[in-house]
């Protein structure tokens, strides 16, 4: 039998509102005004939010949720809501939704709901929309801002396969590109789209070359996991670089380490990671002895500890989902300075792996 919500007691309705789940609130804050006015007055708020889009037959899908955690799959997205754009919607069970609380402002948009049974038995909801999807993504940031109370930054994750254009959300700071491969005029594209990003996780193979210029090279914080060359790193201005399977070679690491030192490049450098493809492609592993032969260095003194801090916490965490390092500064690593300022930064490579970590002090 249908209760009336709003004819219950003031507690038991934020009680039920305080115990619902996300997915629960957003779709019940479509019901009225005053659904919504209960919700923001609850002051619920959103941990992180993190914007999706795939592609998916009949549409891509946007997705609005939140990151979580699976045992067995590890990072998952827990979805508050799935929107799919449609050309025509097919079924007569639509609704009108109206969003904001400026009457002038609302966004009147004709959705059908359905209900999804998923693997794990959990219910979930996708909405099918006709109108412009432009205006809908923007209507579901603002309202999923004003009923969560979320000011915070986005995280976006997408895909170049994706048909349609590029999500139309604002203060995306975080990137992950997904799927097979990527080229460098989409990632011009996305990072024009999307000016504030800091951080860029890409995850697909990036078929062509990256020009000097390329805005790639300007994010803060960049993790590349497939193949790729020296000049990423050499052509690198921000704070924090990962990359795995990069072909490079010692007097690549020495040429790089060389404009440090003297202070004519990579002036912002807090962190930087190479894996050699070495051990996949049968090349010639790393010459660690050959690159600290190259600069003054000082090694690490049991003696004397307290010269260097013990540990260094890497915080840049460009892979959605990730968790800050920490890394112990031990007799791996010796000690390189800077010319002008004295500058340190330690500096760990074997066969496989080269570490530069600049002290934050």
């Amino acid at each position: 039998m249908p209760i009336n919500l709003h004819k219950l007691p003031r507690l038991v309705r934020l009680l039920i509102v305080t115990e619902s789940d996300y997915q629960d609130l957003f779709l019940l804050s479509l019901c009225s005004r005053r659904t919504t006015f209960l919700i923001e007055k609850a002051g619920i708020e959103a941990p992180k939010l993190i914007f999706q889009l795939q592609e998916r037959s009949g549409g891509d899908q946007f997705k609005i949720g939140l990151p979580g955690f699976s045992s067995r799959h590890g990072w998952i997205l827990l979805p508050i809501t799935r929107l799919i754009h449609v050309a025509k919607l097919k079924s007569k069970k639509m609704f009108t939704v109206k969003f904001g609380l400026d009457y002038e402002a609302d966004t009147i948009l004709q959705l059908r709901c359905r209900m999804l049974c998923m693997p794990n038995g959990s219910i979930q909801h996708r909405i099918d929309c006709a109108n412009d999807p432009m205006v809908v993504q923007k209507a579901f940031q603002d309202h999923i801002n004003s009923i969560f109370h979320y000011s915070d930054n986005y995280q976006l994750i997408t895909s170049m396969k994706c048909k349609g254009p590029l999500p139309n959300i604002s203060n995306v700071s975080k990137i992950q590109i997904e799927d097979e491969t990527v080229d460098p005029q989409f990632l011009k594209n996305l990072l024009t789209t999307y000016p504030d990003c800091h951080t860029l996780s890409v995850v697909p193979d990036i078929i062509g070359e990256l020009p000097k210029d390329s805005p790639f090279f300007q994010v803060q914080d960049i993790f590349v996991q497939p193949r790729c060359g020296p000049d990423y790193f050499h052509n690198f201005v921000g704070r924090n670089m990962d990359l795995h399977h990069v072909a490079f070679t010692e007097q690549d690491v020495i040429r790089f380490l060389h404009k440090w030192i003297s202070n004519e490049a990579y002036h912002n450098l807090e962190t930087l990671s190479l894996w050699t493809r070495y051990a996949t492609n049968g090349g010639n592993p790393i010459n660690g002895d050959m690159i600290r032969q190259a600069v003054e260095f000082e090694r690490y003194d049991p003696n004397e500890p307290e010269k260097r801090p013990a540990q260094y916490v890497v915080e840049s965490c460009p892979y959605v989902g990730s968790i800050p390092g920490k890394y112990d500064l031990d007799e791996r690593f010796v000690e390189i300075k800077r010319v002008n300022d004295g500058k340190r930064a330690f500096l760990y490579a074997d066969g496989v792996h080269v570490k530069l970590f600049v002290h934050k002090n």
